[in-house]
């Protein structure tokens, strides 16, 4: 068996056996699913601004109106 490639909160290389036919311990597995799929660190995320707006307009509205 192989040692697994995953990394520990610490940041050192994990010191567990990777499981059959794979590169991560069942600990690490999650890593092996980032590490396929990158993402651009300039891509926004329009869902979650669109709610961050949302919900600063709600809260904005609910402000204005409460101190009438």
């Amino acid at each position: 068996m192989a040692q697994c490639s995953g990394t520990t909160k610490k940041g050192d290389q994990c010191k567990r056996d990777a499981q059959d036919g794979a590169d991560y311990c069942a600990i690490h597995q999650d890593q092996e699913v980032r590490k396929r799929q990158p993402r651009e660190e300039s891509e926004w995320d329009n869902d979650a601004i669109l709610k961050a707006v949302i919900g600063f307009a709600i809260i904005g509205l609910f402000f204005m109106f409460r101190r009438r």
